[in-house]
């Protein structure tokens, strides 16, 4: 019997499945087709962002293969698929090395295994008291914070700052105009004044973050004590990486005291891994985000894993004691028997300085976290100042979207010099769920476009080659310019030729057309592209039929992008379901470390 000829078309899940599964029966030509099912699916997982499989949520049940749920393969009952993957030459239990490992009811490519279980151990190891004087602290604490009641917004600031201090890991998640960035500020003074020889690095994971991380502390700080700080940089910048892979890792550590890095979220497995094996276990860890925003572009979802999937933290009596000396008493519902070790690092901002209490903006966001339904439905075609709605049926992008457009963008070639076209640019941004299709982010691009050159605001070609006016956006980190996957900039003519400018340190900056690296116009984003960015105006364009990467996380993400006004356009049938469906990516980071579910 040829088993290759009767093997079921593993290329309907993708196409490295049926490659995967080509090298795995290379291994073992014996192998049942349920073990060779269990390769394709965990190929297929990690195409989309997924660590592992869970076998026992996709036993003896049809597996739909696209977004309409079509199913062409079965994965067969939980005992005779597990027997099925030990018989496996190509699969080994936890504790040994193959191409894959099962792990309970859990099944990995090894490399996903592996950065599973150092981030869960490192991270326990991190868990621990840091000695620093309680009087000296609460003196300190007084003097940035005043004496707070726990009603005041900013004693939760004051909790982050004093357990960040007291502790060798700290996770501060929170949303938009929590006071993330205030926290990290007052952080930054105190561990000064603590530790004034201390080296103290601060990174994001792309560039856009770390410049807004840069831009945030200027702000925030004197020239003088800026000079004292490591400008802010990319955590693949952080790390030294080159062709070969990283100069720092853990025979070579960084040789830094304190690390802080902003936007977590979007930090990947594999990364998380290598910057904690990077980062000496003795070195104070201080972590930034938002747990409710979308996950990393590539494998995992590490702070969401951390911080438990949307769980309540409580401080065991140690630590609550151990903070009540600085903080006086604390909150009845913050003490109990923690759920997990890790949740003596955890603080939440729970109160947004940005969003008024009785925002559409600010509501909506709390009931996405919370997945009110009632809540939701009542917002959804509600408008006012700030949430507008575009509700859209099936087929091609309505005219209103690109109307929409114009009227926002159109102003731009209009503008006095590069300052002004720069300013009006970012005010506002289209983002789009999905990057392809007819609604996503190339077509509705390409629409505009069009528009454009109907209107004679551009000239044809201008979307490769630059034109006066149009907004870019770099797609490849690039150490000769200095520019960073994610930067946008403008093209301008300021009477000297076209050149790309860029702010770059609060400082605008021109490039010539050849010195860019990899761009593409910048009239859309994905939403997956726009986090750790901000603008005072957002257009979300949803598909009008059902996408399995359309939920809560990243309509959240969307939304909260927006200082000042969001319109969503979607389908009305679909918008509250979507908004509903949460979308967590397989992982065992957040049972590895004791988290319960």
């Amino acid at each position: 019997m040829n088993r290759a000829h009767d093997r079921p078309d593993y290329s309907v899940l993708s196409p490295l499945s049926a490659q995967f599964v080509r090298f795995c029966a290379e291994l073992d030509p014996q192998a049942c087709e349920p073990a060779l099912l269990a390769a394709a699916l965990v190929a297929w997982a990690d195409v989309r962002g997924d660590v592992c499989i869970e076998l026992d949520r996709m036993a003896g049940s049809p597996v739909p293969v696209d977004e309409t749920g079509a199913a062409a393969l079965h994965a067969p009952g939980l005992p005779a698929w597990q027997k099925a993957l030990l018989n496996a030459r190509f699969i080994a239990r936890a504790g040994h090395r193959a191409p894959l490992v099962l792990d309970g009811v859990r099944l990995y490519l090894y490399r996903h295994h592996e950065a599973e279980c150092f981030i869960a151990r490192n991270m326990l190891e991190r868990c621990r008291s840091v000695q620093v004087d309680p009087a000296w602290l609460q003196s300190e604490l007084d003097a940035l914070f005043g004496r707070l009641s726990r009603d005041d917004p900013a004693w939760w600031q004051r909790l982050a700052v004093a357990m960040s201090m007291s502790y060798g890991l700290s996770i501060i998640t929170g949303g938009p105009g929590t006071g993330k960035t205030t926290t990290v500020l007052s952080l930054l003074r105190l561990l000064r004044r603590h530790q004034p020889e201390a080296r103290m690095l601060l990174a994001a994971p792309t560039g856009k973050a770390a410049a807004r991380l840069h831009e945030s502390l200027q702000s925030g700080w004197n020239a003088t004590d800026m000079g004292k700080l490591s400008k802010p940089v990319t955590l693949h910048r952080l790390l030294g990486a080159g062709r070969n892979g990283f100069t720092f890792h853990g025979r070579h550590p960084l040789p830094c005291d304190v690390l802080i890095v902003d936007e977590c979220s979007m930090i990947d497995q594999g990364l998380m891994r290598a910057l904690l094996e990077a980062l000496p276990v003795e070195s104070r860890l201080v972590l930034l985000g938002d747990r409710n925003q979308l996950s990393s572009v590539e494998s995992g979802s590490v702070l969401g894993d951390l911080t438990g999937r949307g769980q309540g933290m409580l401080l065991s009596r140690e630590r609550a004691a151990q903070l009540s000396a600085v903080m006086g008493s604390l909150p009845a519902g913050l003490t109990g028997q923690p759920a997990c070790r890790l949740a003596d690092a955890i603080v939440e901002l729970k109160h947004s300085f940005r969003f008024d209490a009785g925002g559409s903006i600010g509501r909506l966001a709390r009931a996405l976290e919370q997945g009110d339904r009632p809540m939701i439905e009542s917002l959804v075609g509600r408008r006012d100042d700030t949430l507008q709605w575009m509700f859209c049926e099936k087929g091609m992008p309505p005219p209103a979207i690109l109307s929409w457009m114009i009227d926002r963008f159109s102003p731009i070639f209009d503008a006095n010099d590069v300052e002004q076209a720069m300013s009006l640019f970012e005010r506002y941004r289209v983002l789009c769920a999905l990057r392809e299709g007819p609604w996503g982010e190339m077509a509705l691009r390409d629409r505009f476009h069009e528009r454009l050159l109907r209107d004679g605001c551009m000239r044809a070609g201008a979307d490769r080659q630059g034109a006066h006016g149009l907004p870019l956006l770099i797609l490849r980190n690039d150490p000769e310019t200095g520019l960073a996957n994610g930067d946008t900039g403008i093209f301008w003519d300021q009477g000297s030729g076209l050149r790309a400018w860029f702010r770059i340190d609060g400082a605008l900056r021109g490039f010539h057309r050849h010195e860019l690296p990899v761009w593409q116009p910048a009239w859309t984003l994905t939403v997956h592209r726009s986090q750790g960015s901000e603008y005072d105006e957002v257009m979300l364009v949803l598909p009008p039929t059902d996408h399995p990467l359309v939920g809560r996380e990243l309509i959240y993400t969307a939304l909260t992008r927006a200082r000042r006004r969001c319109t969503i356009a979607g389908h009305p049938a679909l918008l509250i379901e979507q908004m509903l469906r949460s979308t967590p990516r397989a992982s065992g980071l957040h049972a590895r470390l004791g988290w319960p579910g």
